[in-house]
């Protein structure tokens, strides 16, 4: 009896699903754009994107050979690698307090810094976490 009621159920259901697959079908088909102009349009369109990229290459090759420009790279890579050991400088610090809670509040030049230290060694300032990096 009941077994009747869930397939004839699950029959529905699967017709249903079928007739909404083939509306969705049509639906694309009727949304869907032909025209030379158009077609044309989305050429054009695909050549700028190309072009675009292609100019952008160019521009980062150049920088590249550039002095001044690798000077650039090299200082942000030596600036990148002092952040991470100033990080982990400050996670090993944090990995002698207490685990329990922690909260400080801090002046700095950019005005004051609320920190909170959770026990499961996350840091948040100002409420923003902040990330271990490697």
């Amino acid at each position: 009896m009941i077994e009747d009621q869930i397939t004839l159920a699950i029959e529905e259901l699967n017709k249903l699903k079928f007739e909404l697959k083939e509306l969705k079908k049509a639906i694309k088909e009727e949304e869907k754009i032909d025209t030379n102009e158009y077609l044309d349009l989305k050429d054009a369109y695909k050549d700028l994107r190309d072009q675009i990229k292609e100019t952008e290459e160019e521009w980062k090759r150049e920088l590249r050979e550039e002095e001044s420009f690798v000077k650039l790279l090299k200082d942000k890579e030596a600036k990148d690698e002092e952040f991470a050991k100033a990080n982990a400088r400050l996670f090993e610090l944090i990995g002698k307090l207490p685990q329990k809670p922690f909260e400080m509040d801090m002046k700095s030049s950019d005005g004051n810094i609320m920190i909170q230290i959770h026990p499961e060694m996350r840091i948040f300032l100002n409420g923003r976490e902040e990330k271990r990096r490697a």
